[in-house]
């Protein structure tokens, strides 16, 4: 049975989510791998399977695409399990066309703080961005 999660915990978990976009927190294997659990993986928004390794081999090298996410909801799912659902509209590089996801991330909170132990982007309809 899910909980509903506190509006104090949802800003939290939106705040790290939003760091993994950050550069800084991006180019840093060290601090990439403080954010990510030891369990995590993820599943691509073009179907591919990658792990805590694979992510950080990859992720400190890669360009950061343009993001914005929007509506993110939250849930408990358990007392140290929760999930992020959000819309997701990026871009590759300037010159690309925007692509839509929807996005869902579970943290596990352990005593490291909350780590993000699964992600998966899903390719979605276009849908209106808000800039706020």
């Amino acid at each position: 049975m899910t909980q509903k999660i506190t509006q104090e915990l949802l800003d939290e978990l939106i705040a790290l989510e939003r760091q993994l976009l950050d550069p800084s927190v991006r180019e840093s294997k060290a601090r990439l791998s403080i954010m990510l659990d030891d369990d995590f993986y993820e599943i691509s928004a073009n179907g591919l399977l990658f792990d805590k390794r694979h992510v950080l081999s990859r992720l400190p090298s890669e360009k950061v695409p343009q993001f914005y996410n929007q509506d993110f909801r939250g849930q408990m799912l358990a007392d140290n399990i929760a999930q992020l659902t959000y819309h997701a509209a990026y871009r590759r590089n300037a010159y690309s066309n925007l692509q839509f996801s929807l996005r869902m991330s579970i943290w596990r909170k352990n005593n490291c703080g909350w780590q993000l132990l699964f992600h998966q982007g899903t390719p979605s309809p276009e849908f209106v961005l808000n800039y706020d």
